[in-house]
This record gives C-alpha cells, sequence and structure tokens, in this order.
C-alpha cells in the first residue's frame, strides 16, 4: 500500500515519495503503466494552504479515478525543491516557495490541454502569475472579496468563475425562467425589493450582483441579505413589491426548490424542482466543460466592486 501525507486535519494524499526533480518523469511512467494518458482531457491545479488543500486531494482523486485528470496540488511554504508525492494522475508538493509555483506548474501541467487552476488561497502575485498559464481559474476563497477585485485585473489574460457562482447556477436558472413571463418582464420596473436569505452572505451578495446588474429596476429598489445559522448557502430568495412576488424557496425536506409568480395579469402559478446538490468535483467537471469567458461572472464582479 502506497504510504500517506497525514496533517493534523487528516490524510493530504496517498503516493509515491519522489525527488523534485524526478515528478515528471514518474508522472509519464506511472500514467503509461496504467494506461490512462490517453482518457486525459485538462490538468486541474489545486493551490492554496495546506489546511485548504486536504479536501482538495479527495477531490482530484476523484477526478483522476474518473481518468479525467491530471492533478497538481501545491502548498505555498518555504521549500526551492520540496519532496513531491505521486499518485497515477496526481502529483502534490506541499511548501513550495511562492516564487516557484508557476514554474512547477509551466512544467507539470499537460501544455496540449486546458490547465484549470482551483485557486483556494495565497499569495495574490502568484494568481497574477498562473492566469498566465492558466485556461480557466475557479476561484474558492473564504473571503474573496480580495481577490475578486485581484482577478478583475486579469479577466484579458483568463477565464475566470468561482465555485460559489457555480453553486448559484440552478438559483440564478430559476430566477432567468421567471423573466421568461411577458407578465414578469412587464412588472420588473415596479419590483422594490430583492431578499435573500441563507447561511452565506457571500453567496447571497453574489446574486444580488448579478440579478441587479442583468435587469434595471426603479428607484428605490432594495436589496436585503438575512443570514441563517442554518444550511445551505441560499434557502430563500424573494423579488418583489407590496403585492407582487417572485419567490424561491427550499422546500420543506431540503431536497427541493419550489418556485410561485404572482404578478398582475397573470395567473399565479407555482412548481417544485430537485434541488441540485453539487460536489465540489461535480462543479470542477462542469468547469472543465466551459471554454469560453464568463462574461455574466465578470459583470457581476464588477457590480459587486461598484457597490
Amino acid at each position: 500500500m502506497e504510504d500517506a501525507v497525514t496533517t493534523a486535519t487528516g490524510p493530504t494524499f496517498e503516493g509515491q515519495e519522489i525527488p523534485f526533480s524526478e515528478i515528471a518523469k514518474t508522472m509519464v511512467h506511472v500514467c503509461q503503466d496504467a494506461g490512462a494518458m490517453r482518457a486525459l482531457v485538462a490538468t486541474v491545479v489545486a493551490v492554496g494552504s495546506p489546511e485548504r488543500l486536504d479536501p482538495a486531494a479527495e477531490t482530484l482523486r476523484l477526478l483522476g479515478d474518473a481518468g479525467t485528470v491530471r492533478g497538481i496540488l501545491i502548498s505555498e511554504g518555504t521549500e526551492a525543491a520540496p519532496t513531491a508525492r505521486v499518485a497515477g494522475n496526481a502529483v502534490a508538493l506541499k511548501g513550495l516557495k511562492a516564487q516557484y509555483v508557476n514554474n512547477a506548474v509551466a512544467a507539470l501541467r499537460l501544455s496540449s490541454l486546458p490547465t484549470l487552476v482551483w485557486w483556494r488561497g495565497g499569495r495574490p502575485e502568484t494568481l497574477d502569475e498562473l492566469a498566465d498559464l492558466a485556461d480557466r481559474i475557479v476561484l474558492d476563497e473564504d473571503e474573496p472579496e480580495t481577490i475578486w477585485r485581484r482577478a478583475m485585473t486579469l479577466f484579458e489574460g483568463s477565464a475566470f468563475s468561482d465555485l460559489r457562482w457555480t453553486g448559484l447556477t440552478q438559483w440564478r436558472a430559476l430566477m432567468a425562467h421567471f423573466f421568461d413571463i411577458p407578465e414578469v418582464r412587464a412588472a420588473a420596473g415596479q419590483f422594490k425589493r430583492l431578499r435573500i436569505s441563507g447561511s452565506d452572505p457571500v453567496s447571497a451578495r453574489l446574486f444580488a450582483a448579478w440579478l441587479t446588474s442583468s435587469l434595471s429596476f426603479g428607484a428605490g429598489f432594495a436589496v436585503e441579505i438575512v443570514r441563517s445559522d442554518r444550511e445551505p448557502p441560499i434557502q430563500a430568495i424573494e423579488l418583489g413589491d407590496h403585492d407582487q412576488e417572485l419567490t424561491l424557496r427550499l422546500g420543506a425536506g431540503r431536497t427541493c426548490i419550489e418556485t410561485m409568480a404572482s404578478v398582475h395579469g397573470h395567473r399565479s402559478a407555482s412548481r417544485t424542482v430537485a434541488l441540485v446538490v453539487r460536489t465540489p468535483a461535480d462543479a470542477l467537471t462542469e468547469e472543465l466543460m466551459i471554454r469560453a469567458r464568463d462574461l455574466a461572472f465578470e459583470r457581476t464582479l464588477q457590480a459587486l466592486v461598484a457597490d
């Protein structure tokens, strides 16, 4: 059985321990032995602090086991050439000096295939350097406002997204579906408030910025964000005025979303759809299928910064 690296927060990576200089050669041999080279479609690079890479290691293992990606996990530290661990299609570098991260990615990625960077934190300058190497960068920080601002200066060099943004995909789609109804579009200028409740105010702010940057509301429009101690990040979204309302909310069992529309000139309607729960592996797989820049996400960040 292969050895495992263990930290205070649990096992991070299982694999063969090798010198830094042997990484590329070892990965080629391992993948050839496993017959995995033909199946790979991209390189996924997870960058962050050691404690934030623990769950990332499991996600990359799942993607690697599916024969999808070459995984590279890099935590920043003080080592110029740290010992690496290689297992199948993945390699982990723990404590690499920040100024060498871009060089390691350039050497280990599959240059003929897309490179996605899963940014879980680190030196901001490292993000700048990785933007020159990555086809797509998926941001994933607990407190993302600073890195969001940084990312806005890099939009021309790489496509950007965010795991919170991906997590809002179903909520955004359901809200957009309301506006397929002509009466809803006609009523939008009369709406006075947007109320979002959930456990993650950052996700709520992201949704609010997306909606208000996508539609024109009248004077006096207000956004209210109500924080709850209960998961998930979003529990309910209400858009409307005193007697018209569009509502998205979790059902009692938290396995579905109830949608309700009540506007002038349109019969009140409701439906229930299954809640889509995305794991990080699901979200990254979805991001890997997107090649173009996400202009809606870029516009949303610009709206957040302008507030």
